[in-house]
């Protein structure tokens, strides 16, 4: 037998009459490094002191929605922490500052914890989109073979990985992590809106779950998660802007077309496998969700015009001398751009193309004075300098990113993790010819990945850890632990 039980966005207990496991846990109702992207959705009352006694936490991966330190410092440090091996050398170093004595979570394994079995697997990076370098996939059976989970968390199944499972089992209860997110709403010139296909997104999960059913078995239950954060005040609008098709409506189209229950969980909702067979049980009385009327809005219905923001760090000034940090610090950024689509881009674009404005990235950099301190990309000197034009950078240059300087200072040198800009509504970006030159978020997102940036993510985990209060409630470690 196997319970599972739905903690919220892709957070699990695992449990057996005996072992109790943890994945992916977020234990407090901030989302993103300490809150900066925004709040779990669902809300959820959840008491950490009152779960059961854990035999041991997984983390699938480092990105923060599911390696969260304020979560971990709400664990008894008694409790195993099982990390993904691939992760970075900054997160297996803080599990060994909390005194976890963390362990690693190997791909292509089997772990035994209590009655239950981990088999791992390797994700295949090759041709995919996303940037879960370090995830690993699992199928969680109990001893017995009674009872089961499948979660390739944030990648695509492989067939390798599926035909294992099929040569142990059955896919008993199915994880489908639906992660659909429109960053529409940062076009700087608010023209950019996203309608997505609906029928395309459920075409999708139907062939997901088709491949799985084909190599794995038909899944007794599918469980859509994913998307579990919304946003508060004053950002709240993008609650609106930023999930064209939630895991509800996913489910919703999904289940008439397969054979099995396709359901989006709620926090505190808990299956049991047993015999073949799904059913819920009585919801877990240490996480709950709020009531619906307690819930934010997350209706889609985008704004075409970019809102103003804040910036995370609260502060808006430069001194002379974060000024000259930072020009430093964007030296190495613009190496990271070398040989990528940034610097291919700028180095095929003439004026033509452009319209007749400069064919290259502009940074435009919100201070507290009125007008941008704008820095132009410079692929030939390897760096940012003054741009000459500094009046509109927007009509001036064919792309750019908008951030506050210290915003993007203070992830340069790792005070803030990349979620806290550049999907929060704290970035905006431009691209006029976007066939030949196109600049989003995600040429920050990817520079500050921890397996980029090792030391400036060992500096921001140890803030978030410095911030944690003392004397906070724990989940408890099993007594025999």
């Amino acid at each position: 037998m196997l319970r599972t039980t739905f903690l919220g966005h892709q957070g699990w207990l695992l449990s057996t009459e005996s072992t109790t496991v943890l994945v992916d846990p977020l234990l407090t109702e901030a989302f993103g490094h300490g809150g900066h992207l925004g709040r779990v959705f669902p809300p959820r009352r959840i008491d950490p002191a009152a779960f059961p006694e854990v035999d041991a936490v997984i983390l699938t991966h480092e990105h923060d929605d599911h390696f969260d330190v304020p979560s971990l410092h709400r664990l008894d440090r008694r409790i195993p922490v099982y990390l993904s091996a691939r992760s970075s050398v900054a997160a297996h170093e803080l599990l060994t500052t909390m005194r976890f004595g963390g362990r690693s979570l190997v791909p292509e394994s089997r772990l035994e914890i209590g009655d239950l079995v981990v088999h791992t697997f390797t994700a295949d990076h090759r041709r995919s989109g996303g940037d879960e370098f370090d995830v690993v996939p699992m199928f969680v059976q109990a001893a017995d073979g009674d009872g089961s989970l499948l979660t390739s968390v944030d990648a695509r199944p492989t067939d390798a990985m599926l035909d294992a499972v099929g040569a142990l089992g059955t896919a008993g209860i199915w994880c489908y992590a639906h992660n659909l997110t429109s960053s529409a709403f940062a076009d700087a010139r608010g023209r950019a809106v996203l309608d997505d296909d609906a029928a395309l997104v459920g075409a999708a999960a139907r062939r997901r779950y088709d491949r799985v059913a084909t190599r794995a078995g038909a899944p007794a239950l599918t469980l859509v998660c994913g998307g579990g954060w919304s946003f508060p005040e004053p950002r709240a609008w993008l609650d609106r802007s930023v999930f064209p098709l939630d895991a509800v409506r996913v489910a919703a189209m999904l289940e008439p077309q397969v054979s099995t229950p396709v359901v989006a969980p709620e926090p505190g909702q808990t299956w049991e496998h047993r015999d073949g067979q799904v059913r819920e049980v009585e919801r877990a009385p240490f996480v709950q969700a709020l009531p619906p009327e307690h819930w934010p809005e997350r209706t889609w219905a985008p704004s075409r015009h970019p809102q103003e923001y804040a910036p995370a760090t609260g502060r808006t000034t430069l001194s002379s001398d974060e000024r000259a940090r930072l020009v430093a610090a964007l030296c190495e950024l613009a190496r990271h751009w070398f040989d990528g689509p940034v610097f291919r881009g700028a180095c095929s674009l003439t004026r033509a193309t452009a319209q007749g404005r400069s064919p290259t990235v502009a940074l435009s950099l919100r201070t507290s004075e009125a007008a941008p301190w704008v820095l132009a990309y410079d692929p030939t000197s390897c760096s940012f300098i003054a741009a000459q034009d500094q009046r509109d950078p927007i009509e001036s240059f064919a792309s750019g990113l908008e951030l506050w300087a210290t915003d993007l200072l203070a992830l340069l040198e790792g005070e803030v993790g990349a979620s806290a800009i550049c999907f929060a509504g704290r970035l905006r970006h431009w691209n006029h010819a976007p066939a030949h030159l196109l600049v989003t978020a995600g040429a920050l997102w990817s520079f500050a990945h921890p397996l980029h940036r090792p030391a400036a993510t060992a500096r921001l985990y140890r803030t978030l850890l410095d911030a944690q209060p003392e004397g906070v409630p724990t989940v408890p470690a099993r007594r025999s632990l």
